[in-house]
């Protein structure tokens, strides 16, 4: 049976990635493609619960879903659809959109890669200056957003043991005890503090190996999610406590912040809200509709396209003399609109174009892609 309730959620997660991006440049995370030269003290709040509470969940529904794909297709099978749907657009996004969020990223000068970040002269060039030329050089090119592709690719591979262990038991009857659900907060916090994760954030693998883990954990107990229907059903009756863990924890985020606790405290976070999150999405499910099927089936390339022309219309704005608090929305659904606009006409009705994008050959068959991809993810 469709789970609307997880359609729900990974559309209203998306719309949170989307609106974090916006966030990003007004707030006072320094390590981004485009920077307002005053932070924002509200963005810098709200953006710092969204980063830690969205990408848990991105992953955790990762590994919901690897579970449920994997049944219906066993290891080798499941490894070839991960290449077609992962790495495919991967590729496409990262010469394509990544050539040129790199471009506003040093126009800015910034430079974000795999040496990590660090302050650079402007550019001046023009783009069509700049692009194709930088694809012959590692460092001219990003996969910015696109790292969330490549890491659960990667962490597929790696969990496939796992997913073969628990396709082939049977999981444990009735409601699991109330310890089981809580102890996953316990486990993430002390991960990060152990492994002093989280900070600095530099998705790029070489400098990102302890948020690498931590997500590939993220997964494993996403799948364990899937695997006992008893588990879930005792995460959703315990979903008031964890949503008072929840708030307590980002309360000691950004008291602590880069420090043991804070580090604990993300972990007691990112479990409780994802917790939070799948109880509120359940309780609200809606009925299958064709709005809710295109949405899901447009969330892959709207993932994909919507960064570069969100930091394009961000970069506009910046100058504006217009309030922060109408700048952000008005970046989020502009990047949004062009980016559905894309799918709608560029994207959708072409086979050859779905399949770069990571998509099924006709719309409306797009179950393959839900299963192989379960979310799209942020910063």
């Amino acid at each position: 049976m469709r789970r609307t309730d997880i359609d729900l959620l990974r559309v209203l997660l998306c719309g949170g990635v989307i609106f974090a991006h916006a966030l990003l440049i007004f707030a006072d995370e320094p390590r981004y493609h485009l920077k307002s030269a005053v932070p924002d003290a509200m963005a810098s709040l709200i953006y710092a619960f969204l980063r830690p509470t969205l990408m848990t969940s991105w992953f955790i529904l990762g590994g919901w879903a690897a579970l449920k794909s994997f049944r219906s297709r066993g290891p080798a099978q499941f490894a070839r659809e991960r290449m077609t749907r992962l790495l495919v657009p991967l590729a496409v996004g990262t010469i394509t959109f990544g050539s040129a969020i790199k471009y506003i990223e040093l126009r800015h000068g910034i430079d974000i890669g795999l040496h990590g970040f660090r302050l650079v002269d402007p550019i001046d060039t023009p783009f069509f200056t700049f692009f194709p030329h930088n694809l012959a050089y590692l460092n001219r090119v990003s996969w910015s957003h696109l790292y969330f592709l490549a890491y659960l690719f990667l962490m597929s591979l790696l969990m496939l043991p796992l997913l073969s262990w628990l396709v082939r038991r049977a999981p444990p009857a009735g409601m699991a005890p109330r310890w089981t659900v809580h102890g996953p907060a316990l486990v993430m916090g002390a991960y990060l503090a152990v492994t002093h994760g989280y900070w600095p954030y530099l998705p790029n693998l070489i400098h990102d190996w302890a948020n690498f883990f931590f997500f590939t954990l993220c997964f494993a107990l996403g799948a364990l999610v899937a695997w006992w229907p008893g588990f879930e059903a005792r995460l959703r009756s315990e979903a008031l406590w964890l949503a008072i863990v929840m708030l307590v924890a980002f309360a000691g985020v950004r008291a602590w912040e880069d420090t043991t606790a804070g580090r604990i405290c993300v972990g007691l976070l990112g479990w409780s809200a994802f917790a939070t999150f799948t109880a509120l999405a359940f309780r609200f499910r809606p009925g299958e509709s064709r709005l809710l099927t295109y949405l899901n089936d447009a969330m892959l390339p709207v993932f994909i396209i919507h960064h570069a022309p969100l930091l394009l219309i961000g970069w506009a704005v910046l100058t504006v003399p217009m309030a922060v608090w109408l700048k952000i929305p008005l970046v989020a659904l502009g990047g949004t609109a062009v980016a559905l606009a894309g799918y709608h006409w560029l994207i959708r009705p072409w086979p050859a174009m779905r399949f770069l994008f990571g998509l099924s050959p006709a719309p409306g068959k797009n179950a393959a892609n839900r299963a192989a991809m379960a979310a799209v993810p942020g910063e």
